[in-house]
């Protein structure tokens, strides 16, 4: 199987519907994802998984009922998503998420490097997001890259949980360096792992 990066498309806000549900505890209607794809200056990516595929002999061997269930299952399947805008000389990262089955692969952390690699080549200065203190696992991922919690809102979500607001400059040369630095270990890693997620193809930069 093979993982490629590329737009959001409206055809997609379903599976990423799916996955919002399956990973937030108050997560966006689909027609909040509908909004942002038409917002100006917002940028969506989707990761996507390909089938292996069988060749077509074999499809009409096993019958029409059989081709209609291989085109289900060997259909790309939408697994993670990314999205973020740009405002002025900041930029914003509004969403990111993976399938549950998905995670602990290095792929969060693929989607949020090119999110900052792209907003970084749009000449965005800082960058900001809000996070659930709850969630430990983001919160290692985002220290990482360097953001720190800047402040807090309360009540942010609509289940009545605070939210961290964190930031992280990017313009400066020296994270300019160490996002290259930490770019290619993840370009390393998952080459490793290349077995188990495929190899990322389409990364649209």
């Amino acid at each position: 199987m093979s993982l490629t990066l590329r737009p959001m498309e409206p055809g997609d806000v379903p599976y990423v519907s799916a996955i919002d549900r399956l990973s937030f505890p108050t997560p966006w209607p689909a027609a909040a994802f509908r909004s942002e794809l038409s917002r100006e200056r917002a940028t969506y990516l989707v990761l996507v998984r390909r089938g292996e595929g069988t060749s077509p002999a074999s499809a009409r061997e096993k019958g029409c009922w059989f081709r209609r269930l291989l085109a289900a299952t060997q259909a790309a399947c939408v697994i993670g998503y990314v999205g973020f805008r740009l405002e002025s000389e900041q930029g914003h990262i509004t969403t990111i998420a993976l399938r549950p089955h998905e995670r602990g692969k290095g792929l969060g952390e693929y989607l949020l490097l090119v999110a900052l690699e792209k907003m970084a080549k749009s000449c965005v200065d800082i960058v900001t997001l809000e996070m659930r203190p709850s969630n430990e696992v983001a919160y290692r991922l985002y220290r990482k890259y360097g953001f720190q919690v800047t402040r807090f809102r309360p009540g942010y979500y609509r289940d009545g949980e605070d939210a961290w607001v964190m930031e992280v400059t990017i313009s400066d040369q020296q994270y300019q360096r160490r996002l290259r630095l930490l770019r290619k270990a993840a370009d390393k890693r998952l080459s490793f792992e290349e077995n188990d997620v495929g190899q990322i193809t389409g990364d649209p930069l």
